[in-house]
């Protein structure tokens, strides 16, 4: 046989059970190995790079772990079989139609000075926001199992290539363990925690959660945070130094040196809790890395955002609508000069505590809770309990479903529980789908008050105007 036809000839594995598997295409590459795509649908296999015989005795043990391992209803694509030697890898299942995280920040950075009409085409903010809502829910469900997730990049985590889609799925698992027995201290290069980076700590929980934040940064504002007019401008060395954690990042509340002209402006997220998880990460959790937001705190925060994100009609960019918006508010779109659409419907939550007995309790008694969600016509929405930990892949009885159609305000009833509407002094039980025809909308200035869970015991309300 020639030597051209023994390089075209098909790469093929085994696992122990003796299924052959024909690698055909290289997803990606890491430190350790590199992952291949199949000739089977969805079927990936990692390949383990390091040739010392103790390095890949521990890796064996870790995966041989791993696969025993309950990860059901997490985003993980963990190993299922080991391949049979002398090869050293393992056989995992991904769904179709996932790239790496990476690409999107290359394009952006590809895109020069169309960066911002390319940020859009990419699915804008919501995309961003609902991609780091995934990662955030599945690192925190690994923390909450006393996990953690270890050398977390763009590079391991995978989204979907349509950008109307967010499915973000976790790849290279081979890092994951109990962190009472985290011996690890791999990390990828501008995504390690400083005191790893310096060589003073093992990987952590906590360090996973700053590489989420600086994850988090990159893809919404398309910058490292550490990485300013200063380190870009310098040395190698001052780069180095600025990822050991020796310079300030570039949105530091005193210190300035490093600011960055270069970003999307921490100001296209002001109107959230995102900008002050982002300073209690990379200045108090600098060197304290107790200081850190933990992942169900950004779970939240993100989970907000998406519920009061509006779509421009204009350029079709989303927007953080914010939190004092009202009628005639005039908000323009971030990216183009439209005002924000002042059609949309505002649901505010808020908390009636139970009544003392014989009283009735007055609206100075409801606590506002802060949430406000959006509603678009042609949008459908859930208005549910905001709890990190909640998979939503449950109807609890608090858990509300809505709809803004052409043909008007949509309410769907409880699968369990009780909901009542109120408008003034007339409350009306649901129990069946309850429309508000679009005609109606404006005719009176009262809110709306919806009642979920027993009005004489403490509950939540959603207030609207229609």
């Amino acid at each position: 046989m020639s030597t051209a036809a023994k390089q075209k000839a098909p790469r093929v594995v085994q696992d122990t059970k003796g299924a052959s598997y024909q690698l055909v295409q290289k997803m990606s590459q890491g430190g350790q190995g590199v992952v291949y795509r199949t000739s089977h649908p969805q079927v990936l296999v990692k390949g383990f790079t390091n040739k010392d015989d103790q390095a890949i005795g521990r890796w064996r043990r870790q995966i041989e772990w791993l696969v025993r391992q309950d990860f059901g209803g997490l985003k993980l694509a963990k190993p299922l079989i080991m391949l049979a030697p002398p090869r050293n890898g393992y056989v995992m299942e991904l769904m179709d139609g996932l790239v790496p995280l990476q690409s999107l920040l290359d394009s952006f950075i590809e895109a020069g000075d169309e960066s911002s009409e390319d940020y859009l085409k990419q699915g804008g903010l919501r995309r961003r926001v609902r991609i780091l809502c995934q990662l955030a829910r599945t690192l925190n469900q690994l923390h909450s199992k006393g996990m953690l997730y270890g050398d977390l990049s763009p590079s391991n985590i995978f989204v979907s290539d349509e950008p109307k889609y967010a499915e973000t799925w976790l790849i290279d698992c081979d890092n994951i363990s109990l962190e009472s027995h985290s011996g690890i201290t791999l990390y990828t290069v501008d995504y390690g925690a400083p005191e790893v980076v310096r060589g003073d700590s093992l990987l952590s929980s906590l360090t996973d959660c700053w590489s989420f934040a600086v994850i988090a940064y990159q893809l919404l504002t398309h910058n490292h945070p550490f990485k300013g007019d200063l380190i870009n401008d310098g040395e190698p060395e001052e780069e180095e130094a600025a990822l050991r954690g020796e310079y300030s990042w570039i949105n530091h509340s005193e210190d300035f040196d490093n600011e960055c002209t270069g970003n999307l402006p921490i100001q296209f997220i002001e109107h959230s809790r995102l900008p002050e998880l982002f300073r209690r990460c990379f200045e108090d959790g600098l060197a304290n890395p107790g200081e850190r937001p933990l992942m169900a705190e950004w779970l939240e925060a993100l989970s907000e955002c998406d519920e009061r994100m509006v779509s421009c009609r204009g350029c079709g960019g989303h927007n953080l609508l914010p939190a004092n918006f009202h009628k005639g508010f005039g908000a323009e779109c971030f990216f183009c000069p439209s005002v924000i659409d002042e059609s949309l419907v505002l649901f505010e939550e808020f908390i009636v505590p139970k009544p003392e007995k014989g009283a009735v309790p007055g609206l100075d008694d409801w606590i506002p809770t802060g949430r406000k969600v959006v509603l678009q016509s042609g949008d459908k929405r859930e208005l549910k309990r905001l709890m990190p930990t909640f998979s939503y892949d449950r109807w609890p009885e608090d858990h509300l479903k809505i709809e803004y159609s052409e043909h008007g305000l949509g309410i769907h009833p409880l699968p369990e529980g009780i909901l009542n509407l109120q408008r003034q002094s007339k409350t009306k039980l649901l129990d069946r789908y309850q429309g508000l025809k679009e005609e109606l909308r404006g005719k009176h200035d009262a809110p709306y008050w919806i009642h979920v869970g027993e009005m004489d015991e403490q509950h939540i309300v959603w207030q609207f105007r229609w």
